[in-house]
């Protein structure tokens, strides 16, 4: 499994399909990408964007995204929301850090 369909799939789960439709119409609307795209892109964008669309709420969105993420990356441990609160600051640290180990994943 690739590390993009990981994040398809994660959103998928918090959102529902039809949920992820949505998502998918209104970031490529805001973005002209993919939120699976957007986010191993151009994380902080994806930060962004999804906060135009939930407001506060985003932090709670991103730190539940990044739970499921982790946990099939193989990182049970990882501080997520010290993650999205680094997100948000615009530092990318820990974000790429779990993109990265999700492409060691995904590549076997």
């Amino acid at each position: 499994m690739s590390s993009r369909v990981a994040v398809r799939r994660a959103l998928n789960r918090l959102l529902g399909p039809s949920g992820y439709q949505a998502l998918v119409y209104h970031v490529r609307k805001l973005s002209g990408m993919s939120p699976e795209d957007l986010f191993f892109y151009n994380p902080l964008e994806f930060y962004r964007v999804l906060f135009s669309l939930f407001g506060q709420g985003v932090d709670f969105f991103v730190e539940a995204l990044l739970k499921i993420l982790v946990l099939d990356a193989g990182l049970p441990s990882f501080e997520t929301a010290e993650a999205v609160r680094e997100l948000r600051e615009g530092k990318l640290d820990k974000i790429i850090h779990i993109l990265t180990r999700l492409e060691e994943v995904a590549r076997g």
